[in-house]
């Protein structure tokens, strides 16, 4: 039986332009990621929005299954982008 665990989660706002705001509700170990992504100074923390339940031991499998999958699409959408461009060169 595997044991969970609560992980928090907040409300955060992104600052993607001017005119573009998006609200997304992340837990907190995501926020230096966006923070990188995205400027320190366009992240803003809010309120939490509630809690999670987490499967540690399932935890890395799901994030390393979600990885592969945008790795692929990425793969996948610069060959059809080439294919259109008649780049040879893209893989």
């Amino acid at each position: 039986m595997s044991k969970t665990i609560n992980v928090p989660l907040l409300n955060v706002t992104i600052r993607r332009d001017a005119m573009t705001i998006t609200p997304v509700t992340v837990p907190p170990s995501e926020l230096t990621l966006l923070r990188q992504m995205f400027g320190k100074e366009n992240v803003t923390e809010g309120d939490q929005a509630g809690v999670i339940e987490v499967d540690p031991a399932n935890e890395h499998e799901r994030l390393t299954e979600l990885v592969e999958k945008s790795a692929v699409k990425a793969k996948t959408g610069k060959k059809a982008e080439a294919e259109q461009t008649g780049d040879a060169t893209a893989k």
